[in-house]
């Protein structure tokens, strides 16, 4: 599958809010501008990613259990991720 330019802004804006949100700049939101977004899309990607990095540390933190079937989906998403990091030729965090 083959990502827009739009896509691929999206997707980098989304990786540095989860892993270093504290990292965040205004020419990030100015790049997501440059590629085609509005300042309502904008919003909704960080709002999507802030509500799934609660739900992941909600259930972390209370050594909530997930079933298999969300095991399996997040393993496919990880391969994924490593294989597009490979493509672009960066290295992945380690897995905790």
């Amino acid at each position: 599958m083959e990502l827009s330019a739009a896509e691929y802004a999206m997707l980098e804006f989304a990786e540095k809010l989860t892993l270093t949100p504290s990292a965040m700049r205004e020419d990030d939101v100015r790049k997501l501008r440059d590629a085609g977004w509005s300042d309502r899309d904008i919003l909704d990607i960080v709002q999507v990613c802030a509500y799934f990095n609660f739900r992941v540390r909600v259930v972390d933190g209370l050594g909530l259990e997930v079933a298999d079937w969300q095991l399996q989906r997040a393993r496919a998403g990880a391969e994924r991720a490593g294989k597009l990091a490979e493509e672009r030729g960066v290295e992945m965090p380690p897995d905790r």
